[in-house]
């Protein structure tokens, strides 16, 4: 199946909104988990996605997906030459936002 990332705990320390954020996280343009998050939420997204095929770095988007138009928190680039070296977090911040996700990239069997 080749090299995959496993996302894991996603970590709210401050919303972009006054109360909560619909917080959508994307790899690669694909969304894999969504939901509300308040500051000092944890949410376990528990997503295993496959690293795009020929490329050497893929992206993990953080929006909030305020209506008429969403908010960027951040952008991380995960590389595949990060593979099997355990975990590790990518942090995203624009204005009053602040969180972590924890990934691994793995070979999957």
């Amino acid at each position: 199946m080749g090299v995959q990332v496993h996302f894991a705990i996603l970590h709210c320390y401050s919303t972009d909104d006054a109360t909560e954020d619909e917080a959508v996280l994307r790899f690669d343009d694909i969304v894999f988990w969504q939901g509300l998050m308040k500051g000092g939420r944890d949410r376990n997204t528990d997503k295993f996605m496959v690293f795009p095929p020929g490329k050497s770095e893929a992206m993990v988007k953080l929006i909030d997906a305020d209506w008429p138009t969403s908010d960027h928190i951040g952008t991380h680039v995960i590389r595949r030459d990060e593979l099997g070296q355990g975990w590790h977090r990518a942090y995203f911040q624009n204005e009053d936002a602040h969180y972590h996700l924890d990934y691994e990239v793995f070979n999957a069997p």
